[in-house]
């Protein structure tokens, strides 16, 4: 396994790109709200009609929380879902409260291959096979560092 930090939010084009690319090689992704903190309910009930499965838990991707439980909502990533999420915001972590959702992470396989805590401004790759590792590459402007 490898491991690819990001080293600069990826914004404008670049998140567009980015983003697309997460969704044509994952089957699902998901971001997380808590009860304690407010969004736009408005970009939320965007992503309503496409709500796969929605749950609530103290742990997700790379994160363990204390207090009440999050709630994590999951999508097919698909064109209409990739379409969204390029359009609620201009750079990777911009998904945070009070306007966005938080921690995207991307879906292959039933295996997190990109997570994020947007908050803390984290976000890595999970990489199993070559085939993912020249994936990633490809997004020009993308910047990474393999994680030692």
């Amino acid at each position: 396994m490898e491991y690819w930090d990001l080293t600069e939010n990826p914004a404008g084009l670049i998140y567009k790109e980015f983003i697309k690319v997460l969704c044509d090689y994952s089957d699902a992704f998901f971001f997380v709200t808590r009860k304690e903190l407010k969004y736009n309910q408005e970009i939320l009930d965007t992503f309503h009609p496409y709500v796969i499965h929605r749950y609530q838990t103290n742990e997700w991707a790379n994160t363990i929380a204390k207090g009440s439980p999050a709630t994590v909502f999951v999508f097919a990533a698909n064109a209409d879902t990739c379409h969204l999420l390029q359009q609620s915001a201009n750079a990777l972590y911009d998904w945070v409260a009070p306007n966005l959702p938080e921690d995207l992470t991307f879906i292959k396989n039933r295996f997190e291959w990109f997570t994020s805590t947007t908050h803390e401004k984290d976000a890595c790759f999970s990489i199993r096979s070559e085939y993912y590792r020249n994936i990633i590459h490809t997004i020009e402007g993308l910047k990474l560092k393999k994680v030692e």
